[in-house]
């Protein structure tokens, strides 16, 4: 009988974050017959663990300490917000030009 058995897989960057690859190998007497990532993403020093597995919650509890998160953010600052740009020319007032026909040549002195 082939058993599905979730697995959880958590490698530790340089910069303390985590890379998590969660996923399910199908086992049949003891041996692997095949498996299937679920899904891989990173978790940053202070981010939230909510809904995290336990293996994952656990790992970061340790490994995250008040300083490493505070080194974290002091070396990855948040992006500064997007500057706003005003539009290159603002809107011109129309100008009437007479048609060339109503022009008339001014006398020649």
């Amino acid at each position: 009988m082939i058993v599905p058995v979730n697995i959880v897989a958590v490698q530790c960057n340089q910069n303390n974050s985590l890379f998590v690859t969660t996923g399910i190998d199908y086992d049949s007497d003891g041996a692997v017959v095949g498996s299937e990532i679920t899904s891989q993403y990173t978790l940053n020093p202070g981010d939230s663990l909510e809904g995290q597995p336990t293996e994952v919650v656990n790992i970061a509890n340790a490994l995250w300490t008040p300083a490493v998160v505070a080194a974290y953010k002091a070396a990855n600052p948040p992006p500064p917000p997007p500057e706003v740009v005003p539009p290159l020319i603002e809107q011109a007032a129309p100008v009437l030009v007479a048609p060339v026909e109503t022009v008339t040549d001014a006398p020649a002195a």
